[in-house]
This record gives C-alpha cells, structure tokens and sequence, in this order.
C-alpha cells in the first residue's frame, strides 16, 4: 500500500526521477485541459504520454490519467441500453479497460475523471445509472452541456465530503478540503452500485457519489467533476498534485537511477511537448471535428 500519510505531507520527490503519465483521451474531448492541468500541477511536457484509440498500449508507465468522454457500455455491467441518451464508444471503451488492466498489473497509479470514474467503478465490477433524467432524477441537475452554451467551469452544485473517511485513503485528504466547495458537473451517468474494494469520499446534495477510492492496493482514485476546468484553484489542483505525487514514487521504486531526460523504456521524446503513443511529440492538435461524437465530458 502506498505511504498516504507521505502524500498528505506533501513530500515531494524531485523532477530527476523520470516518470511517465498516459493520458486516456479522445478525438472528441479537451486534450490541452488535462494537458495543462497536469503542467499546473507539476508534470513535464514530455512527461505525458498521449493514448487515444487505436493507439498502442504503452508497455510501462507510472500513472493513468483516464479523462472524460462518452457514455460506458452497459453491457459491460450486464445491461441494455436504457434509451437513445447512451451513446457509448466502443474503441474508447475498449482503450480505457485495457489500460486501466495494465495500470493493474504494473501497480501504477490511476485518476479518473468523470467517464473516468465510471470506467474504474465498472472495472471493478460496480454498475453505473444509464440516464439520470429518466432513471434517479432528485432534483440535481448534473449535465451541463458546453454545447447549451455553459462554460466548463460553470459550477453546478457543491459537493460533500462524507465524514469519517479514513484519512490515509488516496485523495482522502484533497476531497476533505473540498467539502461545501462548488464543482462544474457535465454527465448523465453516475455510479449506482459502488464497486467492492472502493470507498465513497463525497456525494452531491442527492447522495450520488462525486469522488470515491480503493481501500487497498496502489493508488487509484476518481472524481465525478471536472477538476482540469477548476485548476486555478488551489484546492482543486491539489489533486492532480497528489496523483502526480503518486506516480513518482512508482516511478522512483521502478528506476532508481534514471536521471532527467531518460525514459526507463528507452523511448524517445521530442525536446518540447507531450507525446503521442506513435512516439511523434506533440500527438493530435485540441482542434477536433465535433461532428457526429460525444458531448465532451
């Protein structure tokens, strides 16, 4: 189990010890906003690796940043589509639960943010509602489109955070801090079964959980909301910080020695920008053709 209360203190392990964090995007979604955000918080550009579908899987990486995007297929929860509001992707679907697998089995960090949550609470065998308006509407609203003309960073209600949380549960601290705090919010889907192994950290005002984290085992821990919109406030860029914090302790035990500038699986990297899983600096421009995708999430 990671050393939670070394993260609480903020203990920071310097820039020399290389690490690598793979980004789980899509064409349709804000790339250079989880970009940025991770820059904000203490990563190098050449530090995040870029991974969308179709993409190869990277063989090793030290943290996994799985961001919004379209709804998840319920049939990977044993259901059938509720009504035509479910619009999953199945190339996305089929990136995220591979890598999330993989982050597994290399005992890396994982964040999840928004799809990102429900990826990893399915992932674990928990179970998502389809379509909040039609299946648990209380009085919440929880989508609020930037195609209806909302700012990403339009806060939408505020969250809290339950009490009595084990302090050293990844995120447990950050999400604390939160409590009462107002967050932006942008789905139709939501946890309804929590996963076992996960621990709820806060709810919004109708008890539909917004954050929750793994008991045991590497850090793994999500959010319902969209921190990489809300980054200029300290307490929402605190958790990317403790994620990235996470991941160079992995990246420290797993190469000790590597120095700035080498990359533990001897791939390369272009002198500025993130890269992109063909190895190219930079990967896919924010510009992106909206016709026909997903609202981005």
């Amino acid at each position: 189990m990671l050393d939670f209360a070394a993260a609480v203190a903020r203990r920071r392990i310097g820039p020399t010890q290389e690490m690598k964090i793979v980004l789980a995007i899509d064409p349709a979604q804000p790339l250079a906003a989880y970009r940025d955000a991770l820059l904000a918080a203490g990563a190098r550009d050449e530090e995040i690796l870029v991974v969308q579908p179709g993409d190869a899987l990277p063989g090793s990486f030290d943290g996994l940043l799985v961001s919004g995007g379209a709804d998840v297929d319920p049939s990977r929860y044993g259901e059938t589509r509720v009504n035509d509001t479910v619009t999953p992707r199945p190339e996305r679907d089929a990136l995220d639960f591979a890598l999330v697998e993989r982050a597994a089995g290399l005992g890396a960090p994982v964040f999840g943010i928004c799809r990102g949550l429900q990826v990893l609470n399915v992932a674990l065998g928990g179970t998502l509602w389809q379509d909040l308006p039609s299946q648990r509407d209380r009085g919440v609203a929880h989508a609020f489109s930037t195609r209806d003309g909302h700012d990403p960073a339009h806060l939408a209600h505020v969250v809290r955070a339950r009490k009595g949380a084990l302090a050293g549960l990844p995120l447990a601290a950050e999400i604390s801090a939160l409590d009462g705090e107002p967050v932006n919010s942008r789905h139709h889907q939501a946890v309804k079964d929590l996963a076992p192994g996960l621990v709820p950290l806060a709810a919004a005002p109708d008890d539909l959980p917004e954050a929750f984290a793994r008991a045991e085992g590497p850090f793994l821990a999500a959010v319902q909301w969209h921190p990489e919109n809300l980054v200029d406030r300290p307490a929402q860029k605190a958790l990317f910080e403790a994620f990235l914090e996470a991941a160079r302790r992995r990246a420290a035990r797993s190469n000790p020695h590597a120095s700035a500038g080498e990359h533990a699986d001897g791939a390369a990297s272009g002198p500025r920008g993130h890269q992109h899983a063909s190895g190219e600096p930079g990967g896919p421009s924010d510009a992106r053709d909206t016709a026909g995708v997903p609202e981005p999430r």
